[in-house]
Protein backbone atom coordinates (compact mmCIF):
# COMPACT_ATOMS: atom_id res chain seq x y z
CA UNK A 1 0.00 0.00 0.00
CA UNK A 2 1.27 3.38 -0.77
CA UNK A 3 2.56 5.59 1.86
CA UNK A 4 0.94 9.17 2.39
CA UNK A 5 2.93 11.82 3.95
CA UNK A 6 0.07 14.48 5.39
CA UNK A 7 2.65 17.42 4.79
CA UNK A 8 1.62 16.36 1.02
CA UNK A 9 -1.70 15.65 0.91
CA UNK A 10 -3.62 19.33 0.16
CA UNK A 11 -0.74 19.63 -2.84
CA UNK A 12 -1.61 15.95 -3.76
CA UNK A 13 -5.07 17.00 -3.43
CA UNK A 14 -4.98 19.69 -5.58
CA UNK A 15 -2.75 18.35 -8.53
CA UNK A 16 -5.39 15.51 -8.51
CA UNK A 17 -8.31 18.47 -8.53
CA UNK A 18 -6.30 19.79 -11.30
CA UNK A 19 -5.69 16.91 -13.43
CA UNK A 20 -9.88 15.94 -13.03
CA UNK A 21 -10.53 19.43 -14.14
CA UNK A 22 -8.36 18.84 -17.37
CA UNK A 23 -9.94 15.37 -18.32
CA UNK A 24 -13.42 16.69 -17.83
CA UNK A 25 -12.73 19.04 -20.03
CA UNK A 26 -11.25 16.78 -22.53
CA UNK A 27 -13.43 13.60 -22.03
CA UNK A 28 -16.69 15.09 -20.29
CA UNK A 29 -17.81 13.73 -16.65
CA UNK A 30 -19.02 10.04 -17.50
CA UNK A 31 -16.24 9.11 -20.06
CA UNK A 32 -13.44 9.70 -18.03
CA UNK A 33 -11.74 7.23 -15.94
CA UNK A 34 -9.73 7.26 -13.03
CA UNK A 35 -6.57 5.94 -15.24
CA UNK A 36 -7.37 8.88 -17.32
CA UNK A 37 -7.17 11.47 -14.50
CA UNK A 38 -4.41 9.34 -12.61
CA UNK A 39 -2.05 9.52 -15.42
CA UNK A 40 -3.13 13.49 -15.99
CA UNK A 41 -2.08 14.17 -12.67
CA UNK A 42 1.22 12.68 -13.01
CA UNK A 43 1.10 9.25 -13.49
CA UNK A 44 0.10 8.69 -9.51
CA UNK A 45 -1.93 5.35 -9.04
CA UNK A 46 -5.46 5.18 -9.74
CA UNK A 47 -6.11 3.83 -6.54
CA UNK A 48 -4.51 7.22 -4.87
CA UNK A 49 -7.53 9.32 -5.79
CA UNK A 50 -10.08 7.12 -3.36
CA UNK A 51 -7.37 8.47 -0.75
CA UNK A 52 -8.66 11.95 -0.96
CA UNK A 53 -12.21 11.65 -3.00
CA UNK A 54 -14.90 8.57 -2.25
CA UNK A 55 -15.68 8.80 -5.73
CA UNK A 56 -15.79 10.32 -9.23
CA UNK A 57 -19.17 12.46 -7.80
CA UNK A 58 -17.13 13.51 -5.01
CA UNK A 59 -14.42 14.25 -7.32
CA UNK A 60 -17.08 16.89 -9.37
CA UNK A 61 -18.37 18.09 -6.71
CA UNK A 62 -15.15 19.10 -4.74
CA UNK A 63 -14.36 20.66 -7.72
CA UNK A 64 -17.49 22.80 -7.76
CA UNK A 65 -16.54 23.78 -4.21
CA UNK A 66 -13.06 24.68 -5.44
CA UNK A 67 -14.09 26.55 -8.47
CA UNK A 68 -17.13 28.72 -6.62
CA UNK A 69 -15.80 31.09 -4.99
CA UNK A 70 -19.03 32.52 -4.48
CA UNK A 71 -20.14 29.66 -2.29
CA UNK A 72 -18.06 30.99 0.27
CA UNK A 73 -20.34 34.00 0.77
CA UNK A 74 -22.86 30.80 1.74
CA UNK A 75 -21.08 29.78 4.13
CA UNK A 76 -20.46 33.03 6.15
CA UNK A 77 -23.68 34.91 5.19
CA UNK A 78 -23.40 37.27 8.26
CA UNK A 79 -21.22 39.66 6.50
CA UNK A 80 -24.00 40.61 4.44
CA UNK A 81 -26.73 40.92 6.16
CA UNK A 82 -26.01 44.38 7.36
CA UNK A 83 -24.69 45.92 4.22
CA UNK A 84 -27.08 48.34 2.19
CA UNK A 85 -28.29 46.45 -0.76
CA UNK A 86 -26.15 48.54 -3.21
CA UNK A 87 -23.39 47.48 -1.82
CA UNK A 88 -24.46 43.92 -0.84
CA UNK A 89 -25.49 43.28 -4.28
CA UNK A 90 -22.12 44.52 -5.90
CA UNK A 91 -20.12 42.28 -3.97
CA UNK A 92 -21.94 39.42 -4.45
CA UNK A 93 -21.99 40.34 -8.23
CA UNK A 94 -18.16 41.33 -8.10
CA UNK A 95 -17.57 37.42 -6.52
CA UNK A 96 -19.31 35.79 -9.22
CA UNK A 97 -17.90 37.42 -12.14
CA UNK A 98 -14.38 37.36 -10.68
CA UNK A 99 -14.98 33.63 -10.06
CA UNK A 100 -15.57 33.27 -13.49
CA UNK A 101 -12.48 34.87 -14.63
CA UNK A 102 -10.48 32.59 -12.67
CA UNK A 103 -7.78 30.63 -14.86
CA UNK A 104 -9.78 27.40 -15.79
CA UNK A 105 -12.83 28.48 -14.62
CA UNK A 106 -14.40 29.06 -18.12
CA UNK A 107 -13.40 25.12 -19.51
CA UNK A 108 -15.49 24.25 -16.12
CA UNK A 109 -18.39 25.93 -16.79
CA UNK A 110 -18.48 24.55 -20.11
CA UNK A 111 -18.31 21.38 -18.05
CA UNK A 112 -21.05 21.35 -15.59
CA UNK A 113 -23.52 23.01 -18.28
CA UNK A 114 -22.44 19.78 -20.94
CA UNK A 115 -22.99 17.36 -17.91
CA UNK A 116 -26.28 19.34 -16.63
CA UNK A 117 -27.61 19.10 -20.49
CA UNK A 118 -26.80 15.08 -20.84
CA UNK A 119 -27.18 13.71 -17.01
CA UNK A 120 -30.18 15.80 -14.97
CA UNK A 121 -28.75 13.63 -11.71
CA UNK A 122 -25.88 16.23 -12.12
CA UNK A 123 -27.82 18.70 -12.66
CA UNK A 124 -29.51 18.15 -8.77
CA UNK A 125 -26.85 17.91 -7.27
CA UNK A 126 -25.08 20.91 -8.86
CA UNK A 127 -28.31 22.64 -7.85
CA UNK A 128 -28.03 21.53 -4.64
CA UNK A 129 -24.94 21.98 -3.37
CA UNK A 130 -23.91 25.83 -5.45
CA UNK A 131 -27.38 27.35 -7.02
CA UNK A 132 -29.94 26.68 -4.38
CA UNK A 133 -27.08 27.75 -1.45
CA UNK A 134 -26.33 31.21 -2.81
CA UNK A 135 -29.94 31.97 -3.84
CA UNK A 136 -30.97 30.79 -0.72
CA UNK A 137 -28.55 33.27 1.23
CA UNK A 138 -29.77 36.18 -1.19
CA UNK A 139 -33.02 35.60 -0.48
CA UNK A 140 -32.28 35.64 3.09
CA UNK A 141 -30.23 39.06 2.64
CA UNK A 142 -33.61 40.46 0.21
CA UNK A 143 -35.67 39.72 3.38
CA UNK A 144 -33.61 41.35 5.98
CA UNK A 145 -33.79 44.14 3.64
CA UNK A 146 -37.58 44.19 3.82
CA UNK A 147 -37.74 43.41 7.46
CA UNK A 148 -35.40 46.83 7.88
CA UNK A 149 -37.42 49.08 5.49
CA UNK A 150 -34.52 49.21 2.70
CA UNK A 151 -36.95 47.30 -0.15
CA UNK A 152 -40.84 47.09 -0.14
CA UNK A 153 -42.48 43.50 0.27
CA UNK A 154 -41.46 41.09 -2.59
CA UNK A 155 -40.84 37.50 -3.03
CA UNK A 156 -36.72 37.42 -1.76
CA UNK A 157 -36.54 33.55 -3.73
CA UNK A 158 -37.84 35.02 -6.59
CA UNK A 159 -35.93 38.13 -6.88
CA UNK A 160 -32.59 35.86 -5.91
CA UNK A 161 -33.01 33.98 -8.68
CA UNK A 162 -33.28 36.72 -10.90
CA UNK A 163 -30.66 38.43 -9.31
CA UNK A 164 -28.67 36.05 -10.13
CA UNK A 165 -29.35 35.13 -13.75
CA UNK A 166 -28.72 38.69 -14.58
CA UNK A 167 -24.79 37.43 -14.40
CA UNK A 168 -25.80 34.11 -15.72
CA UNK A 169 -26.96 35.22 -19.23
CA UNK A 170 -23.78 37.48 -19.20
CA UNK A 171 -21.46 34.58 -18.56
CA UNK A 172 -23.27 32.33 -21.27
CA UNK A 173 -23.18 35.33 -23.88
CA UNK A 174 -19.58 36.06 -22.92
CA UNK A 175 -17.63 32.28 -21.89
CA UNK A 176 -19.59 30.37 -24.30
CA UNK A 177 -21.28 31.95 -26.92
CA UNK A 178 -18.59 34.72 -27.03
CA UNK A 179 -20.48 37.59 -27.98
CA UNK A 180 -18.93 40.73 -29.08
CA UNK A 181 -21.13 43.04 -26.98
CA UNK A 182 -20.88 40.61 -24.31
CA UNK A 183 -16.95 40.61 -24.09
CA UNK A 184 -16.71 44.61 -24.87
CA UNK A 185 -18.49 44.42 -21.06
CA UNK A 186 -16.52 45.27 -18.23
CA UNK A 187 -17.71 43.23 -14.54
CA UNK A 188 -17.60 47.07 -13.63
CA UNK A 189 -20.19 47.96 -15.94
CA UNK A 190 -22.35 44.90 -15.92
CA UNK A 191 -22.76 45.12 -12.10
CA UNK A 192 -23.48 49.04 -11.69
CA UNK A 193 -25.57 48.23 -14.48
CA UNK A 194 -27.58 45.32 -13.11
CA UNK A 195 -27.92 46.37 -9.98
CA UNK A 196 -29.69 49.42 -11.37
CA UNK A 197 -31.90 47.53 -12.82
CA UNK A 198 -32.80 45.25 -10.19
CA UNK A 199 -33.09 47.89 -7.76
CA UNK A 200 -35.04 50.58 -9.47
CA UNK A 201 -38.52 48.24 -8.76
CA UNK A 202 -37.79 47.61 -5.23
CA UNK A 203 -36.02 50.75 -3.46
CA UNK A 204 -38.02 52.65 -1.38
CA UNK A 205 -37.88 55.83 -2.16
CA UNK A 206 -36.72 58.62 1.14
CA UNK A 207 -39.74 60.47 2.57
CA UNK A 208 -42.08 57.35 0.69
Amino acid sequence: MEQHDTSEQPERRRQILEAALKVFSTKGFHKATNKDIAEAAGGISPGLIYWYFKDKQDLLMSLIQQRMSIIQLAEHPEQLMELPPREALAKIGGVYLSMMRAPGNAAFIRVVIGEVLRFPQIGELFYKRAISRVAGVISQYLQRQIELGRLRPHDPMIAARSFIGMFVVHIVARELLRQPEALATSDDQLIATSVDIFLQGMEIEPGG
